[in-house]
């Protein structure tokens, strides 16, 4: 999003400098096209409500003015909320501060999963919040697990990494496997 950002203001404020200079060089020319473009849009205007498309002028008029009103309340809302967290508080500290950064988190995750028997591979995903560390795992398995005893193990693993290892605190973890295929014959 913040190349759009950048993007976006780059080019008003490109227009801004385009439209300054034209006024400041030829200031007559210049509100004489916005007198002259105005009375041309509001004639277009008082035609079309005069006649026989006005409904169908009204119903464009709402549709293209609920459009750019909704992408622009979907602008403001992207512009304002927060992004995720990309490092989280240590909680098991005395005297200082430290945090994580999630890519660690979700790599040293990955990597002690990994480790065990009929796991292919593990992709977690972290989120961090204030009440602890939410944890998306995507397991890819070997097709003939005992899926309840494999979910509790990698559950284990994953509070002994979250917790015993790194200090931080548990908060959601929400298991989902893919079993890889059979071996063909």
């Amino acid at each position: 999003m913040n190349v759009v950002n950048r993007l976006i203001v780059i080019i008003l404020l490109l227009v801004l400098i385009v439209l300054t200079a034209v006024v400041v060089l030829v200031p007559e020319d210049s509100l004489r096209l916005v007198s002259v473009t105005s009375d041309w849009l509001r004639q277009g205007v008082e035609g079309y409500k005069a006649g026989s498309d006005k409904l169908l002028f009204a119903g464009g008029s709402v549709l293209i003015g609920g459009f750019i009103v909704f992408a622009c309340l979907a602008i403001v809302y992207l512009e304002f909320r927060r992004p995720r967290q990309k490092a989280v508080r240590v909680q098991r500290l005395t005297g200082g501060e430290a945090q994580v950064s999630v890519s660690s988190i979700e790599q040293r995750l990955a990597y002690n999963i990994d480790q065990l028997p009929d796991v292919v591979s593990a992709t977690p995903h972290i989120t961090g919040r204030s009440r602890g560390v939410d944890i998306e795992l995507l397991l890819e398995t070997s097709p003939d697990i005992d899926v309840p005893m494999k979910t509790e193990e990698v559950m284990e693993v994953t509070r002994q990494v979250i917790v015993e290892r790194m200090g931080l605190k548990l908060g959601k973890v929400q298991v989902k496997i893919k079993h890889a295929p059979y071996p063909k014959e």
